[in-house]
Order: C-alpha cells, then structure tokens, then sequence
C-alpha cells in the first residue's frame, strides 16, 4: 500500500471484511461507520529490499522437491483467515491454503502443510529443505531475503492496532500507549513496528508470542493493553473475539510472499509461474473473493 489510494481501499476493505468474517446474514440499516484512522511510522515503513533470488539451475523443478509428488508447505496455521485449523479439525482452511491446493494442483502435485514456528521458517526449516515453502502470510523483507527467496509478491497490508476498549477505554492510537506493554508475534514486522516504538519511549514493553491469536488471548485477557498486527488477520482473529476492536491502521507497506529455499530455485520459478497465471486468469480474484468478499483492492500481478 505504497499509494494512499491503496490505504485507503484497504482500510475500507475492513469494514467488508469484518462483517465478512462474522458471517453475518443480516442487512444493516445503520450508517457506514467512519473509516479506521490512519498513520505511517518511519521505523516501521517495510523494507522489501533489492537483493535477487538465486539464478534457476535449470533441472526439473520436481528434483528439488523434498518428496516426489508432494509440496511440503511449512506454516504456523494459525493466522485467520490465511491459514487455520478450524477446532476438530486437522486439516488448515484459508485463503493462503486455497492459494498453494491451486499452485500444487497445476504443477501436478498434492499440497500438504505442517504446522511449524513460523520465526523459525527463516532461520532453520526452509534454509535446511525441511519444507519446500514456507507460506503464512509472510512480509517479503530484507533481512529474511538474507536466508531464503520469495516468490513475487500476492498481497499487499497493513499493520494495525487492536484493543478491549472495556478495559482500556482511554488507549485509540499509538500515541496512547505510554507505560502500557504491546503484545506481538514473534519473528514479523508487527513485532519490528512495537520494539521501535518501544524505543521512541511510546510504550513500555513488548510481549512476543508463538502465534498471534495467543497475543489477542491475553488481550482479552488484560495481560497486554494492546496488540498490534497484520490488519487482514486482525480482523479475522477478533471476528471471534468481540470486545476487541480495530482503532488505528499503521501503514506499512506490506507484500506478502511465498519463501523458499535458496537451493530450489527452479521450483521458486515454477511456483511463480502458476502464482502469476492464477493472477492473470481470475482464479486468484475468485478465491480473494471468497475469503474477503471483496475484489482485491491492488492490482495484480502486483509489481
């Protein structure tokens, strides 16, 4: 969302998407709430960086893979509505995993996912071949491109800050935290954007956590006054948590990618390949659809 034509599409997508994420069937006479404020954090401005993927080897792409007729995707799964495993169930559901059934599908292969640390996709799983891509909602970022490669990128956000304002009526913006603790997740940009405010003395400390429905957990909780977070996903994990409101998007230009190892590169290529048909032809629009009830708010294939 580098233009503020985007901000601004997406921070009314919102709205469509909380109502979306409720599952509401009722029509509301009520009129339109007034969009979430905005603001823009030079610390926290992302820096996708310049740095090229590795040069393609030129073998099959299938010899990279770490199980013949298989894409192993490793993910936290637990950042709605990207990738979740609904409650008795096994299997992840979500716009992500729509996303790469499709990919695998048209590369002749079957997609299976692994729940895994999602800071950990960066540092250990994919630089070792543990998965053949590592797909959550993941910011395309310098310091990760020093460890693994990105597909081109698939979506475009925003951070936000999410309160209880039952418990904390006072706290609508950043500029409200002093001496209060911000909860995160561990390892993203969320996390980068809270210690930087931590260190303009706009709050007073940071919570990581493993997942971020465990930080909106303790929201609810009262253990933390605030958290902030990837905007889509915000909105769906509070569609299950009603106190919690969205008071402040934090504009961040965002991209989302799909990592993967530096030693596969012919399967990055090849991945992107179905990644930018599915762009082309309408099935990426389709499943955005049917996750956001929107069209996408940026263009695609995004540059």
């Amino acid at each position: 969302m580098r233009s503020s034509r985007l901000a601004i599409a997406f921070v009314a997508l919102l709205g469509v998407v909380t109502v979306a994420c409720a599952k509401s069937n009722t029509t509301s006479t009520q009129p339109t709430a007034s969009p979430t404020p905005t603001t823009s954090i030079g610390q926290c401005v992302n820096n996708a960086g310049a740095q090229e993927p590795a040069a393609p080897k030129g073998v099959d792409f299938k010899t990279q893979l770490k199980q013949a007729g298989t894409l192993n995707i490793g993910s936290d799964n637990a950042y709605p509505p990207f990738e979740s495993i609904p409650t008795g169930q096994k299997v992840p559901v979500g716009f992500d995993v729509d996303l790469y059934t499709e990919i695998a599908k048209r590369l002749g292969l079957t997609a299976k996912s692994t729940t895994t640390s999602f800071d950990g996709l960066f540092t250990s799983s994919l630089p070792t071949g543990t998965f053949d891509l590592g797909i959550s909602a993941i910011t395309i970022k310098e310091t990760r491109k020093r460890t693994v490669d990105f597909t081109t990128p698939y979506f475009v956000a925003n951070l936000s800050l999410a309160v209880d304002p039952s418990k904390n009526p006072t706290i609508k913006t950043i500029d409200d935290l002093t001496g209060q603790t911000v909860g995160v997740q561990s390892g993203t940009t969320s996390e980068d954007c809270a210690k930087a405010l931590k260190v303009q003395g706009k709050l007073k400390d940071v919570k990581s956590y493993d997942t971020s429905t465990l930080s909106f957990d303790d929201l609810v909780a009262g253990r933390v006054a605030a958290v902030i977070n990837d905007t889509p996903a915000s909105v769906g994990i509070i569609a299950t948590r009603t106190t919690i409101k969205i008071t402040q998007i934090i504009e961040t230009n965002e991209k989302y990618g799909f990592a993967i190892s530096k030693n596969k590169p012919d399967l990055r290529v090849a991945v992107d390949n179905a990644l930018k048909a599915m762009m082309t032809d309408g099935t990426y629009a389709t499943i955005y659809k049917t996750w956001f009830k929107t069209e996408p708010p940026f263009k695609v294939p995004i540059e």
